[in-house]
């Protein structure tokens, strides 16, 4: 499996290039993307591809965040993130799959509600205990 892992910094210059007006909170990413899966990952090993498959199996997070493009009123774009609780033994592969099948569209109709237009999912991550 090639899953394309790029430093985050990369990443966040292609949506730059996307969205010219984005407005990017970078330090709240992680230090690495991986385009295949789509989730920011921390690695301290040279060896990326394990460190994606253990962050994807792993049941012990706390929470899970995704990242998504808004668009406001005045045609201005921006990164937001959104968290949720692991309420059990989830994993971060299960939950992606569980968030654009059914959380993703109560997240595009909040951000209505807000007056803002959800435009695209850009990235899932997790949280660690601490």
């Amino acid at each position: 499996m090639n899953s394309g892992i790029v430093p985050a910094q990369e990443y966040v210059e292609l949506l730059k290039q996307k969205y010219r007006s984005l407005d990017f909170p970078a330090y709240k990413l992680k230090q690495f993307y991986s385009q295949a899966c789509q989730v920011f990952l921390d690695c301290a090993e040279p060896d990326k591809e394990g460190c994606l498959q253990m962050a994807l199996k792993n049941t012990g997070y706390v929470a899970f965040t995704i990242f998504f493009v808004a668009k406001e009123q005045n045609g201005k774009y921006r990164l937001l993130d959104a968290s949720f609780r692991n309420l059990g033994t989830e994993t971060l592969e299960r939950f992606i799959n569980r968030f654009h099948s059914q959380l993703e569209s109560m997240t595009r109709l909040g951000m209505q509600a807000t007056g803002l237009e959800y435009i695209e999912c850009v990235g899932h991550s997790y949280v660690e205990a601490q």
